[in-house]
Parts: C-alpha cells; sequence; structure tokens
C-alpha cells in the first residue's frame, strides 16, 4: 500500500517557464478552502476583475450594472459564493512573482478546483482560473493546474471538467489529463456531462445549460460541447485564440456563441476498476 503523502504547506516550485524575467522569482502555493483568508479572496478578486476581460454586447440582459465595454468585476464576497461554498472540498493554487527585492512577491495568477463524488468516481472541477495578462502564454495556466496533483483532495479524481470561453483554459485542462485538446473524447463528454452537473454542489454549474451537437439533435449554431451559461462576456479575444487553434487543426469543441462557454470533460488515471456508469439528473418531485 502507498503511504500517505502529506500535501506541502509551503509555497510549491514548480519548474520554471521558459519566458521569464531573468531576475525574476515565482511560487506557487496551495491551500485548502478553509485555510483560504478573506484578504487571499480579496487579491484572487482583484485579480479576476483586472484581467478577466470585458462585458459584451448583450450584457445589458443580465443587469444594470452589468455593461457593455465595462469590466467584469468580481468582489471577494461573491468570490467565495462561486467557488469556496464548500471549503472542506476545495483547493486553491496560487502563483506569485516577485521581479525586484523593493516589492514583495505579486500575485499573478490563480485556480480554484472543488471536488465531489460521481457516482463511484471523484470529479476535479476548476471553477476558475485566471492569468495576469502581462505573463500570458507563460505556461503559468499550465502549471496552475498541474500543482492540484499535488493536493490530496485531488488523489483519487479520475475525471477533471470546466466550463471556459477560453480555448487556452481548455487546453491547459487537457495536459492535465496527458490529453491533447483536438482529441477529446466527444463520446465520454456526451454520456457524462449532465450527471456530472447535476451532481455538481456549484449552484451556477447545475443550472447550466448543455449546448452543441453532442447535446441537441437540431443544433445547426456550429457548437458541439458548450453550454447555456448567459455569462454575456466579450469574446474578441478568445475568438483570436479559437481561429489560432482551428487554423492548427488542433480543435474538437466546436465554435464559442455569445453567453456560452465550452465543456470540457476528461477521464484520467487513475482509472476506476469497473466502466463510469452515467448518473440521469432526476426530475424534481411535484408536490
Amino acid at each position: 500500500m502507498r503511504p500517505p503523502i502529506t500535501p506541502p504547506t509551503n509555497h510549491l516550485a514548480l519548474p520554471s517557464c521558459p519566458t521569464s524575467p531573468g531576475k525574476a522569482t515565482f511560487s506557487y502555493k496551495i491551500s485548502v478552502g478553509n485555510e483560504i483568508s478573506d484578504d487571499v479572496l480579496n487579491v484572487c478578486a482583484e485579480l479576476f476583475s483586472s484581467n478577466y476581460g470585458f462585458w459584451g454586447k448583450q450584457a445589458s440582459t443580465i443587469s444594470k450594472y452589468t455593461i457593455p465595454g465595462k469590466n467584469v468585476k468580481m468582489t471577494g464576497a461573491r468570490l467565495q459564493e462561486q467557488c469556496l461554498s464548500h471549503p472542506e472540498h476545495t483547493v486553491l493554487v496560487t502563483y506569485y512573482l516577485q521581479v525586484n527585492t523593493l516589492e514583495g512577491p505579486q500575485l499573478k495568477g490563480h485556480a480554484f478546483a472543488t471536488v465531489w463524488d460521481y457516482g463511484q468516481t471523484k470529479v476535479g472541477w476548476v471553477t476558475q482560473l485566471v492569468v495576469d495578462e502581462q505573463v500570458h502564454q507563460r505556461y503559468i495556466a499550465t502549471q496552475l493546474l498541474q500543482a492540484f496533483k499535488f493536493h490530496t483532495l485531488f488523489f483519487g479524481v479520475n475525471i477533471v471538467g470546466l466550463v471556459s470561453s477560453h480555448p487556452a483554459a481548455c487546453n491547459a485542462l487537457a495536459k492535465y489529463a496527458a490529453g491533447n485538446i483536438k482529441d477529446i473524447n466527444l463520446n465520454f463528454i456526451r454520456k457524462h456531462a449532465s450527471g456530472i452537473l447535476a451532481t455538481s454542489p456549484i449552484s451556477y454549474l447545475r443550472a447550466a445549460q448543455l449546448r452543441g451537437t453532442l447535446f441537441e439533435d437540431d443544433c445547426d449554431s456550429g457548437a458541439i460541447s458548450s453550454v447555456f451559461t448567459k455569462f454575456y462576456v466579450d469574446h474578441t479575444e478568445p475568438l483570436k485564440v479559437l481561429s489560432q487553434y482551428q487554423a492548427r487543426d488542433q480543435w474538437c469543441l466546436g465554435e464559442l456563441l455569445d453567453g456560452h462557454e465550452f465543456l470540457a470533460i476528461f477521464p484520467i488515471s487513475p482509472v476506476p476498476v469497473s466502466p463510469i456508469t452515467p448518473i440521469e439528473p432526476q426530475s424534481p418531485t411535484k408536490s
């Protein structure tokens, strides 16, 4: 029997990314949900607000506060509600960068994930992934996700997933699963997406509506594996990146529609002894 592995309590150093500044130092830190302070949540919310993106043209249909062209904002309280509602089953990985000794380490990336049971299997779901735009294309998103493997909550996870409007986030998750973004097992998503989302403890995932040819017989929108989240963010930058993946024939999740996000789900090791049985969502009982 393999002895238990104690998760690191200090900053976790991962391999240096090739384009880091020569004199910079960086570190990754893993925290379980009940160890995350309000101060950390507020800093993560600030990073999100500065880097996530802008509201799209239809954002005004969400509320009077979601104004097209304005930054998508996040508060610490809302972040806690969306990503930390089940702290004992949640992990946060943070990436800190220190460029010079006159300034302390600055938060430049973070990833939240929540774990839950799906039948006889265990799901690890990335609920938020944000990287400062100043350090994009330095493998930070990939390393943030890889760091989850060091925490005991992720021991035994054999399905990982996320919903995101950004192809790079889906690609980073594919690397976590030792897969290729162009060779996703779409049949696995078709069979298990509904059950996985229905068993999630995260309310916005349970409310998400499956869209695309995997789930709709008469779909002609170009979407293949998506969810309609009514999150009308501007897709200019994600669509530019998507076109690059498509030009290299490195994409199989279909088109990105307004108010939608891609749905990426991967089976990973350890593989369960018996096949994963789909769980059908139950209709609410009428009283």
